[in-house]
């Protein structure tokens, strides 16, 4: 990705941590939900129009997209004249510091850009407006697998903004070598192909990287049980898929420096120590940056597919506060935001994707399948997938130390031969301790 954008698109990944907080307004089934707006001061005018201030939280969009913030605060406030639209860019590395001096003091943004882990964690304390309620008139537009992003055990707490999907790089020259014309498009067409390119060329296939719990949905086994009250992943699938995996890695397959965060991927990829690489096509020119010439007969393909059929997204979100006192103005803003047109611009702008159908399905989209260009290639194949794209990071407040088990036991099974079902069965027994 640009440098800047890349910023942008980082912070969309798991990793901000929050400490408990008392929450700063009423539980999430009280008036504050159901009733949006009752007994606000600011809430409209006689004549029912919106009115009031908005703040506006945004993570790291400053000045790179200073134009486009500006013309949607210009169009929403020329739309609703009695509404005044204040933003407020947060630097990513301040963000966690300000958003628990703000629940704190009960003074949160009344609309703010939060990441899935930041929107469950204050979702589950009743301190945003449930979305499923104040804005069921535009669910519909969204796709259902990333409406349910924003999602905190069974209630949907943010509406997706913009979001990413995997695609795939690969070096032709490498495949090409090994005796193959194309990528592989499944998990276990890959690991196929990457015994003979291993052998072949010595440089690997498919790599094990720092999201071991993703692999479990990917494949059709549940990380938890329908009310996300228990783990549920020990099941004799996920025991095979380890299994296989321990075995890959004992047959020299792949080592552990992506997932232990020893090495990149766009470093292994760009010196060509691996045949394709999965991930954001906004990723892709990390490549570039690093080797334009194996950027340049790099092309991009779809994501490879688990038996589930389905893909990873993680949008970020924008949520409002419970406590807002210009309630019925702050939620029409942050659907004003996410509406398909404003999606539609924004993913032009800063090289996203819009969890939108209507913007999704815009040509702008539709382009890049032919293209030579490895990144307007997988953005392509990336946008295709958004209808079978859904978040699968489980709904709870505590999702870091749910991945974490998961991810900790399978290193254990690589790093000191712990037998997989072992490993299982130590994992659920941590996240149900979790969860209690």
């Amino acid at each position: 990705m640009e440098k800047v954008k890349g910023k942008l698109l980082f912070i969309s990944l798991l990793g901000i941590m929050l400490f408990l907080f008392a929450a700063c307004s009423n539980d999430s089934g009280s008036e504050s939900d159901g009733d949006q707006g009752s007994g606000n001061d600011n809430e409209g005018t006689d004549s029912g129009e919106l009115a009031g201030e908005v703040e506006f939280m945004t993570i790291s969009l400053l000045p790179a997209f200073e134009d486009y913030l500006n013309n949607l605060k210009d169009e929403f406030e020329s739309m609703h004249p009695d509404v005044t639209v204040t933003i407020n860019d947060v630097p990513y590395d301040q963000v966690e510091q300000i958003i628990l001096t703000s629940a704190s003091s009960g003074d949160l943004p009344d609309v703010m850009n939060l990441n899935t882990e930041f929107v469950k964690k204050i979702g589950a304390m009743g301190a945003l407006v449930n979305m499923d309620e104040a804005a069921a008139d535009v669910k519909d537009t969204f796709f259902e697998g990333l409406w349910n992003t924003g999602g905190v055990n069974g209630t949907v707490y943010a509406l997706p903004w913009y979001t990413t999907t995997s695609g795939l790089i690969y070096n032709p020259d490498i495949l090409a070598e090994a005796g193959f014309d194309a990528p592989p498009t499944t998990f276990e067409e890959a690991w196929e192909m990457s015994k003979v390119i291993y052998e072949e060329t010595g440089a690997y296939g498919e790599v094990i990287q720092g999201e071991m719990h993703l692999l479990f949905p990917k494949n059709g086994i549940p990380i938890l049980n329908e009310d996300n009250t228990a783990a549920a992943f020990n099941t004799p699938e996920a025991v095979e898929l380890w299994t296989n995996l321990k075995e890959y890695y004992d047959q020299g397959l792949y080592e552990l420096d992506v997932m232990l965060n020893q090495v990149s991927m766009a470093e292994l990829y760009a010196t060509e120590k691996v045949a394709w690489w999965a991930t954001g096509p906004q990723l892709f020119r990390q490549v570039n940056d690093l080797s334009p010439e194996v950027y340049e007969k790099s092309l991009g393909g779809a994501a490879l597919e688990g038996t589930a059929g389905k893909q990873h997204a993680n949008p970020m979100n924008i949520a409002v506060s419970a406590n807002s006192e210009s309630l019925d103005a702050a939620v029409e803003f942050a659907k004003f935001v996410t509406n398909a047109e404003n999606q539609l611009e924004f993913g032009k702008e800063a090289a996203v994707l819009p969890p939108v159908e209507e913007a999704a399905n815009d040509e702008f989209f539709a382009q890049g399948e032919d293209s030579e260009d490895a990144t307007e290639r997988g953005r392509y194949y990336a946008a295709q997938s958004l209808a079978t794209a859904e978040n699968m990071s489980p709904q709870v407040e505590n999702v870091s130390q749910v991945i974490e088990a998961i991810q900790e036991a399978f290193q254990q099974v690589i790093l000191n031969d712990v037998d997989p079902a072992d490993a299982l069965s130590q994992a659920e027994q941590e996240v149900n301790s979790v969860l209690e």
